[in-house]
């Protein structure tokens, strides 16, 4: 695979307050790097819940088994796609995102809306309690022609050794049909893992990331 630059801009607001965040790395098969930084103040809530949109919104890095074609680039040269998210989390709180892409010769810019409500003021996000996002593995449902229904559970590791988790759906929805090669192979999988490296301001990450649709090579 081609290496793309990356470009993002995440924005929105949680609990009402707003926060924006620009910056952008560089991606290749199976891997990603990003970094970012708030653009006017720090965030008042933990870096970590945005590493999944740092990464996850970029499903363009993926490596795809052998004979399956990487829908998501396909799709960046026959009118794109579009990815709705909704994260339940077990407190309470709810983070809803939106993810809007442009394409450039050698550069995937993506635009992504968060807007989060109903966080209590004792959730982990707002005590910096979080340590580290953990391994997902999302299950992938070709729905119809052009869409993709996925889920998977989210968890934060604590730092007492517990952990703080979500469920989380996707909707994902392209301009035009999905590659053939995807969707005629039923359910497939996507293992994904990140390393974050992140403060208030400045957040830094890399996510290895391998769609399946039997047992994951070693990552």
């Amino acid at each position: 695979m081609t290496t793309f630059k990356i470009e993002s801009r995440i924005h929105g607001n949680l609990n009402g307050e707003k926060f924006e965040l620009v910056g952008g790395g560089v991606g290749e098969e199976g891997r990603l790097e990003i970094e970012m930084k708030t653009k006017d103040k720090p965030l008042a809530f933990s870096p970590f819940l945005l590493s999944h949109c740092m990464g996850y919104g970029f499903y363009h890095f993926a490596s795809f088994p052998k004979g399956t074609k990487n829908i998501y680039l396909h799709a960046a040269t026959n009118g794109g796609y579009t990815n709705t998210r909704k994260e339940i989390y077990e407190d309470g709180g709810i983070l809803e995102v939106n993810f809007r892409y442009t394409y450039e010769f050698n550069k995937i810019i993506g635009d992504v809306e968060c807007i989060g409500h109903g966080f209590p003021s004792q959730s982990p996000i707002f005590k910096d309690t979080i340590v580290k996002s953990c391994p997902t593995v999302d299950l992938m449902l070709p729905m119809s022609g052009n869409i993709i229904a996925s889920s998977y559970a989210r968890a934060f590791q604590l730092k007492d050794g517990s952990f703080y988790t979500a469920e989380v759906k996707n909707n994902i929805d392209f301009k035009n049909p999905i590659h053939e090669s995807f969707s005629k192979s039923g359910p497939m999988f996507t293992h994904r893992r990140v390393e974050e490296t992140h403060t208030k301001e400045n957040l830094a990450m890399v996510e290895y990331q391998q769609v399946f649709n039997s047992a994951p090579r070693d990552m």
